[in-house]
């Protein structure tokens, strides 16, 4: 008997070393008040030890003691008990405690006169619940309320309701010399890079693993990431409202990066911290936990999708919009109507860059043409790196044109081939007119628009020769890809051999960031420059692909297609011939706008008056009218 006693209390310690138990000690004296008449009220006490198990049941042991008073022979009936418990507990709020109880065991009761039936050993059953206010995690004062049933054999001897006030005390075999309430781990899913920072809100930096490590459940858990400098604010990354003790669980971990994290322009790490805002046992309380990120330096980039370039191509910089302003402003007082703007600036762009000084430079470090279809990590310049710098690979050249485009309004996307980079501008035509205005394969379609294709191969070479370059290279590819492709019944591929990435679709998951406040030696160049570049490109576009649109359409006499060439070639009096044969409010509103193109301003107001006549809501009338009038003060 006593080896075995040794034996379980080695395996306890043993056990104990191992796991970590919670327990309680609960002491209630109580009154008991039997329905019984021969019976009076009478007093006593149990003692509960329990073994906490998932925050909720309790398990364990209970002994105590009774006495009842025998009214009719003036004798007290003495009640020893022991046996088994089990519960269920809550804590609805931080100091409110709530419990149901059951036990079952042996008794063992005597009476002041032995020779009265009524004494011997039996079972009995208990049923209670208990109410109780926290005052710290370890110890509750309870109010108790039950039912107890005692019997002899298969003779009922009696059962009483009863009640108390006890003490409950909590403990555990968990020690820690910490005194942070909260566990954590954070495992970082890949490397930190800069350039995707403002994904971050969405996409989470890895995962932590959150456990709570005090001695009672934690209430209205606040988790916000915060790095110092690096962030702007503390981004919240999840809420629980109850955290049970030794509970764990697994967050993701966003981030509100600000600026500061442009400016990481090497490999390493940074600290970061997991701010936990809780109430424990209704105090307001703060825990800041470290964490540290592997952090990629800010020009890092992986092909693994090319559509997360467009993290790079910013529309936000002042410097960036700075000189996109200044260039398409040259433009716009030079801007022919009828003819394409986006095409137009996308000249202005392209060649003010180019006059500017800007010139392809191949990255020593990691070059394009050999990191493109590379599983390495490839380094890409934002915008205004390539501008102060004056330099730039095929991407780099490609951002930056994407970038000075968008900044002021022209949609832009990319095609990034293996020895090139395809800059592509949304020209606003429907995928089925394109052939109305572009006769080359420079212009190609998406479901949504048709794209002019620019190459960065050729940025040197000025707009014109970098069109022609795109439409090369595109026909090549596509040729080559026509064998595995299939075509629709108008006799088109129908599966492009390249990705095209719109960049505003893009952006909707790989957002842009801002890189600004780098200097270098960058300067706007002459506007007349500027023009004198621009004019030669539509000079080109109208000398060919607009010449062979008018052939075409003289030679199937589409009177309205020849009319709208006319117009974008700038041949206004051969135009107004062709709208003329028309005689619709289409076409005298054309003709209202070639009048004002002419400054035959008159003539113009004529046109849209002969409009009103019929018409007179017309929007395009109206709105011309009022322009004519403004222009000649009327």
């Amino acid at each position: 008997m006593k080896k075995g006693f040794l034996v379980c209390a080695a395996f306890s310690v043993l056990v104990s070393a191992v796991f970590s138990f919670d327990f309680s000690f609960r002491v209630t004296p109580n009154m008991v008040f039997p329905s019984d008449e021969n019976l009076g009220n009478g007093f006593g006490g149990m003692v509960n030890v329990d073994l906490d198990l998932f925050n909720f049941i309790t398990i364990g042991a209970e002994g105590g003691y009774s006495s009842i008073k025998q009214e009719a022979l003036d004798k007290n009936y003495s009640i020893f008990m022991g046996g088994a418990s089990a519960g269920i507990y809550y804590y609805p709020f931080s100091r409110l405690y709530l419990s149901a109880n059951g036990s079952y065991g042996v008794h063992s009761t005597s009476i002041d006169a032995p020779s009265v039936d009524g004494s011997g050993r039996g079972s009995y059953w208990r049923g209670f619940g208990e109410m109780g206010f926290r005052f710290t995690p370890s110890i509750v004062l309870n109010a108790v309320g039950g039912y107890e049933s005692f019997s002899i054999g298969d003779s009922s001897l009696f059962s009483t309701p009863f009640a108390g006030i006890g003490a409950k005390f909590n403990f555990s075999t968990n020690k820690t010399t910490s005194s942070d309430n909260f566990w954590v781990s954070f495992d970082q899913d890949s490397q930190l890079y800069p350039a995707y920072s403002t994904m971050y809100k969405q996409v989470p930096l890895g995962y932590a693993t959150i456990r709570n490590v005090s001695s009672a459940e934690v209430r209205d858990v606040h988790i916000a990431f915060r790095a110092g400098k690096y962030t702007s604010a503390e981004k919240e990354c999840a809420v629980f409202s109850r955290l049970n003790r030794y509970k764990g669980v697994e967050i993701p971990v966003y981030a509100d990066f600000g600026s500061e994290i442009l400016r990481y322009s090497e490999d390493g790490k940074i600290n970061g911290e997991l701010v936990i805002s809780y109430s424990f046992l209704g105090k307001k309380m703060t825990e800041v936990q470290n964490i540290v990120l592997d952090v990629r330096h800010r020009n890092s980039f992986l092909w693994n999708d090319p559509a997360a370039l467009s993290c790079f191509i910013d529309n936000g910089a002042p410097e960036i919009l700075e000189a996109a302003k200044y260039i398409a402003g040259a433009e716009i007082i030079n801007l022919k109507p009828g003819m394409n703007s986006p095409f137009q600036y996308a000249a202005a762009i392209m060649e003010g860059l180019r006059l500017a000084g800007i010139v392809y430079s191949e990255d020593t470090v990691s070059p394009y043409t050999q990191f493109r279809n590379s599983e390495d990590v490839d380094s890409v310049q934002y915008p205004l790196q390539t501008l102060s710098l004056l330099s730039g690979d095929y991407d780099d050249l490609g951002i930056l044109v994407c970038s000075c485009l968008e900044s002021f309004g022209i949609g832009t996307g990319f095609i990034a081939l293996e020895d090139d980079f395809i800059v592509l501008v949304d020209t606003k035509i429907a995928p089925g007119k394109k052939k109305n205005q572009f006769t080359g394969s420079d212009v190609i379609s998406d479901e949504n628009t048709s794209w002019l294709g620019l190459s960065m191969k050729n940025f040197g070479k000025g707009f014109t020769q970098a069109r022609l370059a795109a439409a090369q290279k595109l026909k090549a590819v596509q040729k080559d890809y026509e064998s595995l492709g299939d075509f629709n019944e108008t006799g088109e591929i129908t599966e492009l051999p390249y990705e095209i990435v719109d960049v505003h679709a893009a952006w909707e998951y790989y957002p842009p960031v801002t890189f600004s406040g780098y200097r270098g030696s960058y300067k706007n160049p002459g506007k007349d420059s500027i023009i004198k570049a621009v004019n030669e490109a539509t000079s080109y576009y109208i000398n060919n692909d607009l010449s062979e649109l008018i052939k075409k359409f003289r030679a199937s006499g589409d009177t309205k297609k020849l009319a709208d060439t006319y117009v974008r070639a700038g041949m206004y009096n051969e135009a107004i011939a062709e709208y003329s044969k028309l005689n619709t409010l289409s076409a005298m509103n054309n003709m209202g706008m070639v009048y004002s193109a002419q400054k035959s301003y008159k003539s113009a107001l004529g046109m849209y008056n002969r409009v009103l006549a019929k018409d007179p809501d017309n929007k395009s009338a109206l709105a011309g009218s009022k322009k004519i009038k403004a222009l000649i003060g009327e």
